[in-house]
């Protein structure tokens, strides 16, 4: 495994310089252009997380995904799933920090893909303008990813939800669809090392939207944690 994972690091270190450098035309081209490259980038994640690693995916119940823009909000183990989500989920989006922009080369196809930044050091004002951004993106189609928890954690790991996803759930009314996963099993934060495996998505059903805030959280934690801990079993 400690070679399998070398070798994988490696190559997907080449694979991404390689896409960096033969879409730089993509650049000048509308955002909407860079969808396709991108997903051919991440296709090209999982065969070498398949061929190199023996880690395998599928996705549970994309038929719970309707066809109107949503909140994504799922469960965070690993790197996987930010790749996968973005992957299958059609005209989606993240939230990220403003800092990110800043790494050469990623940055600026970041900047290209249109997600929303976020400026911290702006605090109040910046989430005010989060916010806002978001709601936009969510009236012109475009479904946000949140992993509520703010950082991966280890399977089993006593879950810290961040009510982050229940303002934009105020602010868009827009309904939320919960993820649970076992990406952390094969490819966990503490580890560089990648296990064998087969990750399990699990895309659970809409949140009903005749609930109050704090009925709607506590359900969307509930849901997350009972369907993840089941995909580690």
């Amino acid at each position: 495994m400690i070679i399998r994972s070398a070798f994988f690091y490696i190559t997907l270190i080449f694979w991404t310089v390689f896409m960096g450098i033969i879409c730089i035309p993509y650049l000048l081209l509308p955002s909407n252009f860079l969808s396709k490259p991108t997903k051919v980038w991440i296709k090209g994640i999982f065969i070498l997380l398949e061929r190199i690693c023996n880690v395998t995916h599928e996705i549970i119940g994309l038929n719970n995904l309707p066809n109107e823009p949503v909140i994504i909000v799922s469960k965070h183990q690993s790197a996987f799933e930010t790749f996968a989500l973005f992957y299958y989920i059609k005209n989606s989006f993240f939230i990220h920090k403003k800092e990110l922009y800043y790494i050469p080369v990623f940055g600026q196809y970041l900047y290209k893909s249109n997600m929303v930044a976020i400026n911290r050091k702006q605090k109040s004002s910046a989430m005010r303008k989060m916010l806002n951004n978001v709601k936009k993106k969510l009236q012109h189609g475009s479904s946000i990813i949140i992993f509520p928890e703010g950082t991966r954690k280890l399977p089993g790991e006593l879950p810290d939800y961040k009510p982050g996803f229940i303002g934009i759930y105020n602010i868009t009314k827009r309904k939320i669809i919960p993820i649970a996963l076992n990406s952390g099993l094969f490819w966990t934060k503490n580890s560089w090392i990648i296990k064998k495996g087969h990750i399990k998505i699990k895309i659970l059903p809409i949140i009903p939207t005749n609930l109050n805030k704090d009925e709607v959280y506590n359900l969307v934690k509930k849901n997350i944690e009972e369907a993840s801990n089941k995909l580690l079993i």
